[in-house]
């Protein structure tokens, strides 16, 4: 599991560091922490690396933590954020825009690290699935959240994600059926789409987050725009 901590204070970043280690110790917990001092940083190691979970500062310079949050949601990140910030001014709006588990009071203290820590882990083991398949005689563990679209290759399938290509030796069918999961949907004999990354319905077309345009089978598109629309609603009220 991969944390990142993103604050522009370089003290307060690594005072941050060691409490988030030590309510890892405590949980008995083991993590890589990935530190950054602008979002921008951040946002450009997420297209690479999966974060199972944010610590971000609020009120960063240029693109706020907020934005950063923002951005990673619709992106199809649903790991867990925790804000630091000096005001509770807009915390409001941290908690109904993006789904943020908790926030912390500056000067942060161990206690609400661990407290925060605490409800993020909560939320990983209630939320966070993952695909394990085999690649090239070894096995890959793919978050769902990271997973666009998998594509039918004869006996084989293509699972495109957020940080490239997989080609496991294994049909669409046999993924299907393992993906047993509402956001997942067999489009078309040839592809298994992943709504949380599903941008629009057209007709015949399902428009992918990569820009792709997904085959509909002949006469479904009310189908999957229904599956689609319905997924939606039921991440808005969850949040």
């Amino acid at each position: 599991m991969k944390i990142a901590v993103c604050e522009d204070n370089n003290k307060e970043r690594k005072a941050l560091c060691e409490q988030i280690k030590t309510a890892m110790a405590r949980q008995d917990v083991e993590a890589e922490i990935e530190e950054f001092g602008t979002a921008e940083e951040l946002l450009k190691a997420a297209k690479k690396i999966f974060f199972s979970m944010f610590f971000l500062d609020f009120l960063l310079p240029e693109i706020s933590g907020m934005d950063a949050a923002l951005k990673l949601r619709r992106e199809g990140n649903y790991s867990p954020v925790v804000f630091t910030t000096v005001t509770k001014d807009y915390l409001s709006q941290s908690f109904s825009s993006v789904w943020a588990v908790h926030y912390l009071l500056k000067p942060v203290e161990q206690e609400g690290v661990d407290e925060a820590f605490f409800r993020a882990i909560k939320v990983l083991e209630g939320a966070e699935k993952s695909l394990e398949i085999m690649v090239s005689r070894h096995f890959e563990r793919i978050p769902y959240s990271d997973i666009y679209y998998i594509e039918g290759n004869n006996r084989n399938c293509i699972v495109h994600t957020r940080t490239g290509t997989y080609n496991p030796y294994e049909s669409v069918q046999g993924m299907t059926e393992k993906l047993a999961d509402s956001r997942f949907l067999r489009s078309h004999r040839s592809y298994v789409i992943n709504l949380d990354h599903v941008i629009a319905v057209q007709r015949g077309k399902a428009v992918m987050r990569d820009d792709m345009l997904i085959p509909i089978r002949r006469g479904e598109t009310e189908l999957v725009r229904r599956a689609w629309e319905g997924l939606k609603d039921i991440r808005q009220d969850a949040r």
